[in-house]
């Protein structure tokens, strides 16, 4: 078992550094505005890198392998999107708004969530009802947000076919929906995932924010390029290394009192509070206040289910 763990233990080794110093390039590259030929290449090659690298991970993983072989398939599908882009439009000023790659890109989203559905089902032993519910105010809290910097200027910007529309917005919305499900798990984990859980968001958190920065400055038009590009194959290795991180097994259960308990609730009626005071003197999208209802709405619920209640001698 020892020799198990420690062939899987992901030292600062070659490879990862390799890895970064290739991803400072692929930045310095971006930043210098270099032929898109170049740029796109060696971006597209350190994806595919990544992604052979996690698949190794998967192979060698002695659990939640099936998850990581499908964040290895998200990986490769998003690789193969970003390969078919360069192959035929890399510096092309006529490029179309959407293509075949769309297909690819897009269908990261549900192979990346049903990977971490199969690594939570892994790593929480059990269901409690106040630790969802405390993962779904969470996600709900970041997504509010998203919802008036990145879903609003892509409804307001976008000038295309409905077709164009419909992918132009499915892209920061499955990156909310990612990035908000990832802090929602770690909530869910009472805010103890793991060195392997750690790189896999922050993996997922660069490739969802870059990403969603691009959606709105392509309909902007306003995108030049430079260190997104760069952001995300950094996700990408950081995906990579979180397959080749031990094991954090499973979670024991905690009993969570005092402070600790309402924080969380707090903080959310908090923020769903200030943005509402906000709306009453600056126009805020109303799919951002209607979330801030639903926040508060599940926080009441939230109140309801973790009451104290009489133990059955006193009933």
């Amino acid at each position: 078992m020892q020799k198990n763990l420690a062939l899987r233990r992901p030292e600062i080794g070659p490879t990862w550094l390799v890895f970064a110093a290739l991803l400072v390039v692929s930045a310095a590259i971006g930043l210098a505005g270099a032929s898109a030929v170049l740029k796109e290449g060696l971006n597209d090659a350190l994806l595919w890198a990544a992604t052979l690298v996690c698949f190794a991970g998967a192979l060698r993983a002695t659990r939640s392998r099936g998850a990581w072989l499908l964040a290895t398939a998200a990986l490769a599908s998003w690789a193969l999107g970003d390969t078919i882009w360069s192959v035929r439009f890399a510096g092309d000023p006529s490029a179309p708004v959407t293509s075949v790659s769309d297909i690819f890109w897009l269908a990261w989203y549900p192979l990346i969530l049903a990977a971490l559905a199969l690594l939570v089902h892994d790593r929480v032993p059990k269901f409690e009802l106040h630790r969802w519910i405390d993962g779904v105010v969470v996600m709900l809290v970041v997504i509010t947000p998203w919802v008036a910097l990145f879903l609003q200027p892509v409804a307001d910007h976008s000038k295309a076919s409905a077709l164009a529309d419909a992918v132009d917005f499915a892209y920061p919305l499955g990156d909310a929906i990612v990035v908000g499900a990832v802090l929602g798990v770690f909530t869910l984990m009472g805010w103890r995932p793991g060195r392997m859980w750690l790189a896999l968001g922050a993996g997922l958190a660069v490739i969802g924010l870059a990403d969603a920065i691009y959606s709105v400055q392509a309909l902007e038009q306003s995108y030049r390029g430079g260190v997104y590009d760069a952001a995300w194959v950094g996700g990408a290795i950081l995906i990579a290394y979180a397959a080749w991180c031990p094991h954090p097994g499973r979670l024991d259960p905690r009993e969570v009192a005092g402070w600790p308990a309402v924080a969380l609730p707090l903080l959310a009626q908090a923020v769903a509070v200030i943005i509402q005071i906000y709306g009453l003197f600056y126009a805020i999208p109303t799919a951002e206040r209607a979330l801030t209802i639903v926040v508060l709405l599940i926080v009441m619920v939230q109140i309801v289910v973790t009451r104290p209640r009489r133990s059955a001698r006193h009933a």
